[in-house]
């Protein structure tokens, strides 16, 4: 992409954060999500409405009263976008494909955080890790993350989630809002997932196209494997095609479901059909 092309396609994604619906996103996002390690403040006599779980036990055995930890927020917030970028990703039957909803899904929360002053950091994998953006702040880390963005190129054609989570737990050892972009079409990530999610707040939004649930009934076609490049021809009016086919993508949805439904920050599902920011507007108005 040439340089002025690509100036242009930042400018674009720049101008669209900076509407009042993206706005109204950067204020739900700083309400929905908290980030911040927390640091023992002080201990103090038990209050009616207290949480209980912050009763300290040993001190309140001590002085035979109820006594709880109060703790502060770092001031710090740090961001993590892990973007999946592998072959998979080309698949698309609407108006873009789901690489790119996950590219401009990425650019919208990165400068929802970035306009909060939160440092963001990204992460690009495939069935590697791509690339590491190191955290930045302001509107030089949002140009810089953008650019990366929208010039990505993946060297590896398959997904393997597990690397990138292993990868974010290496680099970053305090608590952080976590955004995992992917279509999940992998699998043996759950036990590291989870592990991420009680140390993180992790929030996995799923990309995905409506014609990966039910393809049409056309007959004979050349079907190619994104990821692998194999490519064969199929009936695709045939009814065993049609249940292997619709059977995939229920694998891979239940998968998702069984890692994220408990313990992770969220779960948001976003198609390429949908209006993405919207999505988003309604999944962080429903954390508040």
């Amino acid at each position: 992409m040439e340089l002025q092309t690509l100036i242009q396609h930042i400018q674009k994604v720049e101008l669209r954060c900076k509407s009042l619906t993206h706005q109204k996103l950067a204020g739900l996002f700083n309400s929905s999500f908290k980030g911040r390690g927390l640091a023992l403040d002080s201990i103090r006599k038990y209050e009616n409405g207290d949480d209980i779980r912050g009763i300290n036990w040993n001190v309140t055995a001590r002085f035979r009263e109820t006594y709880v930890n109060t703790f502060t927020e770092d001031k710090e917030r740090l961001i993590w976008i892990l973007l999946d970028v592998s072959g998979s990703g080309t698949f698309g039957t609407s108006q873009k494909n789901k690489l790119t909803l996950a590219i401009e899904t990425g650019a919208t929360l990165a400068f929802s955080a970035l306009e909060n002053n939160d440092r963001v950091g990204v992460i690009f994998f495939s069935d590697k890790v791509e690339k590491l953006l190191p955290p930045s702040r302001g509107m030089a880390g949002f140009w810089r993350i953008a650019k990366e963005l929208v010039q990505v190129q993946a060297q590896g054609k398959g997904t393997d989630i597990t690397a990138a989570l292993h990868f974010l737990m290496k680099i970053s050892h305090h608590r952080s809002v976590v955004f995992l972009l992917s279509d999940f079409m992998a699998a043996g990530y759950q036990a590291v997932a989870r592990v991420v999610a009680q140390q993180h707040e992790l929030v996995a939004v799923r990309v995905y196209d409506e014609k990966e649930k039910h393809l049409p009934a056309i007959g004979w076609a050349k079907l190619q494997d994104t990821e692998n490049g194999s490519e064969q021809w199929v009936n695709t009016a045939s009814l065993s095609f049609q249940k292997a086919y619709s059977n995939r993508f229920e694998e891979v949805e239940q998968y998702y479901h069984d890692t994220f439904g408990k313990g992770a920050a969220g779960m948001l599902k976003i198609s390429t059909g949908d209006d993405f920011v919207q999505k988003l507007l309604q999944f962080m108005s429903g954390r508040i």
